[in-house]
C-alpha cells in the first residue's frame, strides 16, 4: 500500500512538473503595421546559410554562392550600389584579390515564426592592405540577410570606417 501511493505521488509530481505551456521567448517590440508581433530566437539554419556563403566568398566561388540566392535577391552595398539580381549583384564586386577579413558573429530573429522567414545579423572585420598612396586600413563591416527556405532574399551591407586618430 506504501508502495502504491509512493509511486502514485512520485507520478504526480513528475507530471505536475512537466509543464507543457511553456511561453515562446519573445524579446523587443515592432512599430507600425506589424505592432502586435515581437521578435523570436532564430534558428541555426539560417545562420548555416550565411557561414556557407562566407566560406564560398573568400573563395571567391561565386557560382557555389548561386544556391544560397534568390534569383532576384536586392543587395545594398556598403558604397551605396544597389542590385536587384543574383548576377548584378556579382558583377558588382570588385576582383578584392587582396583584401581579406574574419567572420566576427552572427545571430538570428524572426519576427513571426509562423510566417517563416529570418533576419540573419552578421559582423566582419575587413583588412584592406596598403598602397604606396595609404597603410594598411580595418574596417568593420555589419551584414542584414533576410532569409526565407535556404534562400537570400535581401542583403544590406554596411561599414563602419575605422579612423585611425593622431
Amino acid at each position: 500500500m506504501k508502495n502504491s501511493i509512493l509511486l502514485m505521488f512520485t507520478i504526480t509530481l513528475l507530471l505536475s512538473s512537466c509543464d507543457t505551456n511553456t511561453p515562446e521567448r519573445n524579446i523587443g517590440f515592432v512599430t507600425g503595421d506589424n505592432s502586435e508581433l515581437q521578435w523570436h530566437l532564430g534558428t541555426q539554419e539560417a545562420i548555416d546559410v550565411v557561414t556557407s556563403v562566407d566560406a564560398l566568398w573568400k573563395n571567391q566561388d561565386y557560382e557555389g554562392m548561386r544556391e544560397f540566392f534568390a534569383d532576384s535577391v536586392k543587395v545594398l552595398r556598403p558604397n551605396g550600389t544597389y542590385t536587384n539580381s543574383f548576377d548584378s549583384f556579382i558583377e558588382s564586386l570588385s576582383d578584392g584579390s587582396n583584401v581579406t577579413w574574419s567572420y566576427d558573429y552572427a545571430f538570428s530573429v524572426d519576427l513571426d515564426p509562423e510566417v517563416g522567414g529570418e533576419h540573419v545579423q552578421a559582423g566582419f572585420s575587413v583588412t584592406y592592405p596598403g598602397t604606396n598612396d595609404s597603410d594598411e586600413r580595418i574596417d568593420y563591416q555589419h551584414e542584414s540577410y533576410y532569409i526565407v527556405d535556404g534562400k537570400i532574399i535581401t542583403l544590406n551591407q554596411y561599414y563602419i570606417r575605422n579612423v585611425q586618430q593622431d
